[in-house]
């Protein structure tokens, strides 16, 4: 339940700030920063402890466990699969760019807490990793490795000193990476299928109806192409 909550959360979050981030997108990258540095120190300070339990599970552990992450590229992905846009996805669209960013913001944070952990005994000892863990720090690492490219190519100072082919081949790794987060989501919680099964179906359900639509918005682009040469 605090899966979907979270995901409902981060939806409803960027249609109310759309506006606000197109003007001033720095604030919100900065603030993302901000906020990550927050949530480290709220659970390394123990913060956790003096909160009721239902602002860890919905609000805090959205952000610790990568939910409002997870969903924040959820949007970016669903609207470049829309055909018809209304007043709402128009509006998300126009901050699609700046979603982006913060999405790789938050991704690069969490990597940052984690990696701290897990990276020096990947690339020093693996063999002492459990086999889940260096499984998921493996796709860890490919993950960062589209993501970096996508990131900086997602400012619209770098995308305008390349050419348009050049650039949308570099964003087609964007599909890769977000099948990627679900590989990665559902190592870690292969771990105990049983109290992540909930997760599991939502994942799923989101990540399968987007390869639909995906592959939809394919063919229809393929039909107009060859429509438009008969």
């Amino acid at each position: 339940m605090n899966l979907i909550f979270g995901i409902a959360v981060t939806v409803i979050f960027y249609i109310l700030t759309a506006d606000a981030i197109k003007k001033h997108p720095g604030a919100f990258y900065l603030g993302i920063y901000v906020w990550c540095g927050a949530v480290v120190m709220y659970f390394n300070l123990g913060y956790d402890q003096k909160f009721p339990e239902w602002f860890n599970v919905y609000f805090m552990n959205m952000f610790s466990r990568g939910i409002f992450t997870t969903a924040t590229f959820m949007v970016v992905m669903y609207l470049g699969v829309i055909t018809k846009h209304n007043k709402l996805s128009r509006k998300l669209m126009s901050v699609r760019g700046e979603i982006s960013i913060i999405g790789s913001l938050l991704t690069l944070s969490h990597n940052v807490v984690f990696g701290v952990k897990y990276f020096p005994m990947l690339f020093t000892n693996p063999k002492a990793m459990p086999t889940r863990e260096l499984i998921a720090s493996s796709i860890t690492l490919c993950l960062l490795a589209m993501l970096i490219p996508l990131f900086i190519t997602s400012f619209k100072v770098v995308r305008r000193k390349m050419s348009g082919k050049t650039w949308k081949k570099i964003q087609c790794m964007a599909y890769p990476f977000f099948i990627g987060i679900y590989v990665h989501i559902m190592v870690l919680y292969s771990a105990d299928v049983k109290s992540h099964i909930t997760g599991i179906v939502v994942y799923t359900l989101i990540y399968g109806s987007y390869v639909v639509l995906r592959l939809r918005k394919a063919a229809l682009k393929s039909r107009k192409l060859k429509a438009a040469t008969a």
